[in-house]
């Protein structure tokens, strides 16, 4: 693979994780708050007040998802425009929405909170976690509306959006009502309502994939599946591309790591119920089992001979290795940034908060198991194992 064009001051350094200290043994609060939060800072320079001129550019009003198209193997919402509702099932549909849950391949069923599209599940409009797939163009403005009645936000991960627009509610406030008779949900006590609904506005910025979750009391409410991918697509608007200049592709998937400890979701608070994380269920895209190798948006079926652009995000709190059966993995970018010179290799380790971008091409008569291990945090045992199937077509 011949290196890309790699605008002057963007690339990556090598793609080794910049989150290493996780290794050491921290406690899962420590965690949450420091690798799902580390976005950068005010590197748009936008208004104080968060406002921003211009009416952005949109084909739709953000709460009706756009079909799969151009290769992608998902849904979407935008271009540049999104409106979530949040639900977090606290006291039915009069303060949090409906009580959603996720079907597991063996039967379990887990409570879930969610942030959808209005009148649309989430993610590829089909289940309600995650959240959906918002899309942005590089260098053009960005507006994601959330409604809430409790205490949520939007954070946008990586993405350098200002103080105002960043969604951490210490400093730049929440959206919903303060819970009501004194009640702790979400630790917003003494922090700002937005009111019930906000819209974040920021420039989108390099090309890549980055992601979005609600930073009220972070840790719970990322496991409880408030959250969902973003890509910011070339300033030309290609689909085909990387970035403009970058590496071309021919069909596009998306994989969001996330697993689950079902103990935290009977919780709405962190507290002594979040001291230990032993999670159970490994998922993409929010599916587990057998039922990743007949969902559309993990099992990867292309052409053979085909370059399959594989996006890679960890939303979970556990290291994640990525194998697709001995392929060779060309890794062309790592948070949202494009390597110098892309890497080859069979295996990407992905720590919590961090996104890759792989391209693949697909052998002819390849049929083999992808697999996901999840470590433990010291990344000496593996947890569990999410599968999928790779074809050559």
């Amino acid at each position: 693979m011949s290196d890309a064009t790699i605008p002057n001051g963007l690339d990556a350094t090598a793609p080794q994780s910049r989150r290493e200290f996780l290794a050491r043994p921290l406690s899962l609060a420590g965690i949450a708050a420091t690798a799902l939060a580390s976005c950068g800072g005010d590197g748009n320079n936008m208004p104080r007040n968060g406002m921003m001129p211009g009416p952005g550019n949109t084909n739709n009003t953000g709460g009706t998802p756009n079909a799969p198209s151009a290769g992608r193997t998902f849904s979407y919402l935008g271009p540049n425009s999104a409106s979530l509702t949040a639900s977090s099932g606290m006291g039915g549909g009069m303060m949090g929405g409906s009580n959603a849950t996720l079907t597991m391949a063996n039967g379990a069923v887990v409570p879930v909170w969610t942030l959808n599209s209005d009148g649309a599940l989430g993610f590829n409009s089909d289940r309600p976690v995650p959240g959906p797939l918002i899309e942005l163009v590089q260098g053009q403005q960005a507006a994601i509306t959330l409604s809430s009645m409790m205490p949520h936000t939007i954070h946008p991960h990586g993405l350098d959006v200002n103080t105002a627009n960043d969604g951490v509610p210490q400093t730049s406030g929440f959206v919903g009502n303060a819970p009501m008779m004194g009640g702790d949900f979400g630790r917003t006590q003494g922090q700002r309502s937005l009111g019930s609904s906000f819209t974040y506005r920021f420039t989108a910025p390099f090309a890549g994939t980055y992601f979005y979750h609600c930073h009220v009391d972070a840790s719970l409410h990322m496991e409880m599946g408030m959250y969902g991918a973003v890509i910011v697509r070339p300033a030309s608007g290609s689909a085909n591309a990387a970035w403009d200049g970058g590496p071309a592709f021919d069909t596009e998937y998306v994989w969001q790591l996330h697993t689950f400890d079902s103990r935290w979701h009977s919780q709405s608070v962190t507290g002594t119920g979040t001291m230990r994380y032993r999670p159970a269920v490994f998922m993409i895209n929010g599916r587990d089992g057998a039922n990743l190798l007949s969902d559309s948006t993990v099992a990867i079926r292309a052409p053979a001979g085909s370059r399959v652009l594989l996006r890679l995000i960890n939303m979970g709190y556990m290291p994640a290795l990525v194998n697709l059966g001995g392929l060779q993995l060309d890794v062309i970018a790592s948070d949202g940034r494009p390597l110098r010179a892309p890497l080859s290799t069979s295996t990407q380790r992905v720590a919590p908060g961090e996104r890759y971008d792989l391209i693949v091409t697909l052998p002819a008569q390849t049929a083999t198991t992808a697999r996901v291990d999840y470590q433990n945090i010291r990344g000496t045992r593996v947890m569990g194992t999410a599968t999928t199937s790779i074809t050559a077509l």
